[in-house]
């Protein structure tokens, strides 16, 4: 059964993380689904502008337009009356758009009482690490394969670039890091780099 998953904004706005769960996402079609709204992108946008001031226009419209293309269903709209048991009032809008899409999964890397406290939730918060690690578990074989690859292809064009799984430990996956790292390492003793 496809899970839906709601994704939060601290999760798109980190290049690598957005990266490799939007390539996840397209080499397990079936899996999983995913669902954010015009608030997460807003967010993203605004973190993006924060951290860098002088960033151009377009890199932040091309993200925008990037996460727009990958997610399966941008909500319209979600209610701003439902009971909320999280510690931080402003996480209530990630809270009521997982519940309104029906979500299976939040991925977030907030402290799941920042969003509920209440057992009573229909979703199940999940931090990316464990995410990724679960659908690459639940996968075929050698599914990391085309995406390792794809990853290998766009980083060998940037002058300053990490190691795949130096940058997932500092996006905070070191056991999907590892599991990249052993990928990595019997693909190229397999000589399919």
């Amino acid at each position: 059964m496809t899970q839906r998953v709601f994704v939060d904004a601290n999760v798109l706005y980190s290049k690598t993380l957005m990266d490799w769960l939007f390539l996840l996402k397209r080499e397990n079609e079936s899996m999983f689904q995913l669902h954010a709204t015009e608030d997460v992108f807003a967010e993203v946008a605004s973190n993006m502008r924060k951290k860098h001031p002088r960033l151009p226009g377009h890199v932040v419209r091309r993200r925008v337009e990037l996460m727009r293309q990958s997610v399966d269903e941008v909500l319209i709209t979600f209610p701003g009356d439902l009971s909320f048991t999280g510690t931080d009032e402003h996480d209530y809008h990630i809270h009521a758009a997982a519940t309104a899409c029906q979500a299976d999964l939040l991925l977030t890397n907030n402290d799941p009482n920042d969003i509920t406290t209440s057992e009573d939730t229909h979703y199940e918060i999940i931090c990316p690490d464990d995410f990724f690690v679960l659908v690459t578990t639940s996968a075929v074989p050698k599914m990391l394969h085309p995406i390792i690859s794809c990853q290998i292809k766009y980083w060998a064009k940037k002058p300053q670039r990490m190691q795949l799984d130096e940058a997932l430990r500092n996006a905070g996956c070191p056991d999907f890091a590892d599991i990249v790292l052993h990928t990595l390492q019997n693909m190229s003793r397999m000589h399919q780099i």
